[in-house]
């Protein structure tokens, strides 16, 4: 009889059914009944609940009638080889009936030709289906546990951070004392107004390896080509993992069953830098075309405040920019400013911020901790607010809310007993980065330049002027305002965070 060896195994680590064992059984078997093996359908890391026909190693010698004709009957070490859902199992025996094909098993053995031997294979079958749903169900519940207790689960680590054996069982995490400071200089700098793109080409510029590059550096493979790009910059940026929390697919984090949020190393960043740097995430997400439009939410009408935006007007082979009044555009017509060109104004704004603070140091705020309470109480509040919305909708939702109201209860006596302990105030440190104002505005292209200005909080007023005078900026005398007059415009630049700089030169 032409026999198909039949092997199968859902985890290559199971030493009990190894392929080599299974593969033995089979051919001893074959060999002591005379029997020849034409084939071997192997099937390696696949669970036990995929259809055999579906299957990568069997499927094809079950689907395709060049194989088919190839073997009359199948061998498995073990029934669960075969499969461990009776609906499949079910539906192989009768394609094996309708195609005049029979099965050999060998622990136990089964005569599948006997109406004894066919109802003790169904039976096998349907532990089997069991077996492997507790078997599931088992696994299911460690993870939950696993994750309950902030332990590591698998999956790709965190950029920043390291697995580590845990004294008891299993693993957890820890800052990664190579890259975990690197998120740390990955937050000052975009807290420095520098952007995504200027953050990723800074580290691939210093050679710093992407998550995956990391596992195999460790794991003794060879990095593979990849690059830093803004959006995987923005991703670990927008992520509550880099403050030590446990967190979802999306980035979000995860909650135990009082609420609490699950948090399973030392954070990367300080709670207000990581708040601060999510605020300009959400202000820095619009999508809109900066390279049409270097002045995107920064140039407003000078007669009525109104936002300005650019449109486009070709001339045979050339085309011309203007910055339009967008209250100028509405049909009651209730702002008649005119157009300007839109290089003018780009070069006049340019002009007076050069010209008045392009030759002073940017300086950043970095914040000297304190010795307060502020992570716990920060935690305590996150809490509240989450039981707080699960107890409103299980209120209107006719839900018992008993249970919730128990846990924001003791969560709100942690407030207030973290709010009573005598904190040490944290300090500001104002501090030097080195660089111009000049030197960043020149190696800024317009998507950068314009995500500078907003986060410093930079904004223009822009009108036509009637009377032709060419002249120097008016700075204003408070220092947040600067007027430039010329070709034609009036453009007034506020400065916004940018007045500072002014502020500490005149006090040099």
């Amino acid at each position: 009889m032409r026999l198909l060896s039949v092997i199968r195994l859902s985890d290559l680590t199971d030493e009990t059914t190894s392929p080599e064992r299974q593969h033995a059984k089979n051919a001893q078997y074959a060999t002591l009944h005379e029997h020849d093996i034409i084939g071997e359908a192997e099937d390696l890391d696949v669970s036990g609940a995929v259809d055999p026909f579906k299957r990568k190693g069997l499927g094809p010698w079950l689907t395709d009638p060049a194989m088919i004709c190839q073997w009359d009957a199948l061998i498995v070490a073990r029934l669960d080889r075969l499969t461990r859902s009776l609906f499949d199992f079910l539906k192989l025996w009768d394609w094996m009936k309708d195609h005049g094909k029979s099965l050999i098993c060998i622990d136990p053995s089964l005569d599948m030709t006997t109406p004894a031997g066919r109802a003790f294979a169904q039976v096998i079958a349907i532990f089997a289906e069991f077996e492997r749903e507790t078997i599931a169900a088992r696994v299911k519940d460690a993870y939950d546990k696993l994750r309950a207790s902030g332990q590591y689960t698998g999956g790709q680590v965190p950029f920043g951070y390291m697995p580590v054996k845990l004294d008891g069982k299993g693993w957890g995490f820890e800052l990664d004392p190579e890259y975990g400071p690197v998120v740390a200089e990955m937050v000052r700098r975009y807290l420095a107004f520098q952007s995504l793109n200027i953050i990723a080409r800074w580290l691939n510029n210093s050679g710093v390896p992407t998550s995956r590059n990391i596992v195999r550096i460790r794991n003794g493979k060879p990095p593979q080509p990849s690059e830093w790009k803004s959006t995987t910059v923005r991703k670990i940026l927008a992520s509550a993992a880099i403050t030590g929390a446990m967190v979802d697919a999306s980035g979000q984090p995860v909650r135990d069953a009082d609420g609490a949020v699950i948090y399973r190393a030392e954070a990367l960043v300080a709670r207000e830098d990581y708040d601060a740097v999510q605020a300009r995430l959400a202000a820095n997400g619009s999508s809109a075309r900066v390279n049409a439009s270097p002045l995107l939410q920064i140039a407003f009408c000078g007669e009525c405040g109104a936002a300005m935006y650019v449109s486009v007007t070709r001339t045979g082979d050339k085309a011309y920019r203007y910055y339009h009044c967008r209250a100028a555009n509405l049909y009651d017509g209730r702002c008649r400013t005119k157009r300007i060109k839109a290089h003018l104004m780009e070069e006049c704004l340019a002009m007076a911020l050069l010209d008045n603070v392009g030759d002073e140091e940017l300086t950043e705020d970095r914040l000297v901790p304190g010795r307060d309470y502020s992570e716990e109480m920060a935690r305590a509040a996150d809490t509240i607010g989450h039981l707080s919305s699960l107890i409103a909708i299980g209120q209107a939702t006719g839900r018992d809310v008993t249970a919730d109201q128990e846990k924001l209860k003791l969560a709100q006596e942690q407030l207030t007993r973290y709010a009573s302990m005598e904190p040490v105030q944290p300090r500001t440190e104002t501090t030097s980065t080195g660089e111009t104002f000049r030197q960043r505005w020149e190696r800024l292209d317009d998507r950068e330049r314009n995500e500078f200005l907003r986060s410093a909080g930079v904004t223009a007023y822009a009108e036509q002027w009637d009377e032709e005078i060419d002249g120097w900026p008016m700075p204003d005398p408070d220092g947040k305002a600067v007027a430039y007059v010329g070709h034609g415009i009036r453009v007034e630049v506020r400065l916004g965070n940018l007045a500072k700089l002014r502020k500490l030169a005149r006090q040099a």
